[in-house]
């Protein structure tokens, strides 16, 4: 019995041995598996941060569906008095990345119209007829610095008509004076350069200058330089970014413009926040420097144009442009008339396109702010005329509204034609 005894507690011990050995194995091939040619395991990655998760949460939507790669995108605000900013950036402006929900639509073929809807366009009847005569005038010597030539719109006219017909006379025509117009904006101010830039660059897209590589590097460096370069003070994107009023409308006009032939889809996103400021978002961008606010729904938050319902002693003001009735005086009722709310909208409607063809929703931001800014002059009974009645062809054609119009119209301060290109 003894010995039968001892020859258990023998076994038990080796046991309790063997077991050890097994748990002590299985410790150290589950820290480091023997598999061949094992890599090493990545370290964990770190944990997200609270803005990082609702970046990953929340996509930034950009035109056209860009990477989620793509920094969100960048709003600018005020900078407070006192704090420093980076002399690569505006005075007195800093950057912010925001995430916004908007969905935005595909953009467009062109920078203000397709060939393939030119192609659509009759050849006869009174816009034709207009633009024909327009195409015929002398356009050999541009003047940008003159903020009254009407060069541009003239030469636009010239490309339109190769566009639909593929008169190569004409597009000669065209790429000659574009070839003349670059450095006449020197000794000009940046109002001029606003408004008489816009007309060239369409016309180089509706020409395609493109296949005059040579000329077309020579424009194109031309025109990225004409984005910083200062004007009697200004800049057109300092002025876009400055001036909520005519200067800043035609000036934002411009940019875009520019932004869209260069493709600089930056320089695009950060001019369609600005112009989404002047339309009433503040949270966009609210770096504008406004003179009387005697106009403004709310003088602590003054915007380009008033929103949506808003009065004044009992009178609707929903839709005026602040900065441009202030020239006719501060509030008063019936306003003392002023043209220049249809001056500073001839530059709102061209970044509206523009940003449009870009693949922004711009007519409809604000509650159709543009809109609405039509709308307060017409019920003043302030109707466009002269060169500001091409405006309302193309609100009519991108609204279906039908304020009334009659042809053939004469182009204005940077765009025309109208009565042709969106007379449906």
């Amino acid at each position: 019995m003894k010995s039968t005894k001892s020859g258990k507690t023998v076994f038990w011990v080796l046991a309790v041995i063997v077991g050890a050995a097994v748990i002590w194995m299985s410790s150290i091939l589950g820290k480091a598996p023997l598999v061949e040619n094992a890599m090493p395991t990545p370290a964990p990655a770190e944990a997200p941060t609270a803005a990082r998760q609702q970046s990953a949460e929340t996509p930034t939507p950009e035109p056209n569906a860009v990477p989620a790669t793509e920094e969100p995108t960048p709003v600018l605000r005020q900078q407070p008095p006192g704090t420093e900013v980076d002399e690569t950036e505006p005075p007195s402006l800093v950057i912010e990345s925001v995430t916004t929900a908007t969905t935005i639509p595909e953009k467009k073929d062109g920078i203000w119209i397709s060939s393939d809807e030119l192609a659509s366009l009759p050849m006869a009847g009174p816009g034709w007829d207009n633009l024909m005569a327009a195409a015929s005038r002398d356009t050999s010597k541009p003047k940008i610095r003159d903020q009254g030539d009407s060069t541009d719109v003239y030469v636009m006219a010239k490309a339109l008509v190769y566009a639909r017909t593929g008169d190569p006379l004409l597009r000669q025509e065209v790429v000659s004076a574009i070839t003349a117009a670059i450095g006449t904006e020197n000794r000009g101010r940046v109002l001029a350069l606003g408004r008489n830039l816009v007309g060239y660059i369409i016309a180089a897209d509706l020409v395609k200058l493109s296949d005059d590589p040579d000329i077309d590097q020579v424009f194109r460096q031309w025109l990225e330089s004409q984005l910083s370069e200062t004007h009697s003070g200004r800049t057109l994107q300092s002025t876009h970014e400055d001036r909520p009023n005519n200067w800043g409308t035609h000036a934002g006009a411009a940019r875009l413009a520019i932004a869209a032939y260069l493709g600089d889809d930056e320089e695009m996103r950060r001019a369609a926040q600005v112009f989404r400021g002047y339309l009433g978002d503040r949270d966009a961008y609210a770096g504008f420097k406004f003179g009387d606010l005697g106009w403004q729904a709310d003088e602590n938050n003054p915007v380009g144009i008033n929103p949506l319902g808003s009065s004044k002693m009992g009178h609707s003001i929903d839709g005026a442009l602040p900065e441009e009735m202030r020239r006719g005086g501060s509030f008063r009722w019936p306003p003392r008339h002023t043209g220049y709310a249809w001056e500073g909208l001839q530059g709102v409607v061209v970044q509206a396109q523009i940003l449009d063809r870009a693949g922004y929703p711009a007519w409809e931001w604000e509650d159709q702010a543009i809109l609405r800014a039509f709308n307060f002059l017409y019920e003043l009974g302030w109707p466009a005329e002269g060169d500001d009645v091409w405006q309302v062809w193309l609100i009519n054609h991108v609204y279906g509204t039908e304020f009334p119009v009659s042809g053939p119209s004469q182009p204005g301060k940077n765009m025309g034609w109208t009565d042709w290109t969106h007379s449906n």
